[in-house]
């Protein structure tokens, strides 16, 4: 007797789904998604009205850290933060008070007190001459903050 039969395998059989069909889709919903979100221009409830320069590439920031600090310019160099107003010749003061602001409170925290954490996010409007702007971030800068974001509009806002 030479011939031997051939067994079948009576267990579970071997299947393998083929998943590339199922993350296609996937990968086609999660890009359909984060094409339909809506990222504001809104950071703050600020009355100023201010009109912020179009980049249709603009991205949110990726991480806007825990301590930030929000400051509008009108076409005018007028520096809103909240609802403080600060004139142009008052700037240089106003940015070295809320550096020695965050500097204390930094120091309640055990954090070195020399290196400011906090992100300044900058919203000028489209008017405002580049000189000013870079002039108001010189000023920032030297009283000690060092990240900055500036924020801009992905699509032309309507005019009232």
């Amino acid at each position: 007797m030479g011939i031997r039969a051939r067994r079948r395998q009576s267990g579970p059989e071997n299947v393998s789904p083929n998943l590339t069909p199922l993350l296609d889709i996937v990968l086609q919903l999660i890009t359909f998604f984060m094409m339909l979100v809506h990222f504001g221009s809104k950071v703050d409830e600020s009355a100023l009205k201010v009109k912020l320069p179009v980049a249709p590439a603009a991205l949110p920031g990726a991480d806007p850290g825990l301590d930030r600090l929000t400051v509008s310019i009108d076409p005018t160099g007028r520096l809103v933060s909240a609802s403080e107003e600060v004139p142009d010749t008052l700037q240089a003061a106003w940015w070295s008070k809320q550096a020695a602001i965050r500097r204390e409170g930094a120091e309640l925290i055990d954090l070195p007190a020399a290196s400011l954490s906090t992100r300044v996010l900058v919203r000028g409007d489209r008017r405002l001459p580049y000189g000013r702007l870079r002039r108001t971030l010189a000023e920032s800068q030297q009283a000690g903050f060092e990240r900055f974001s500036l924020i801009v509009s992905r699509v032309e806002e309507a005019t009232p």
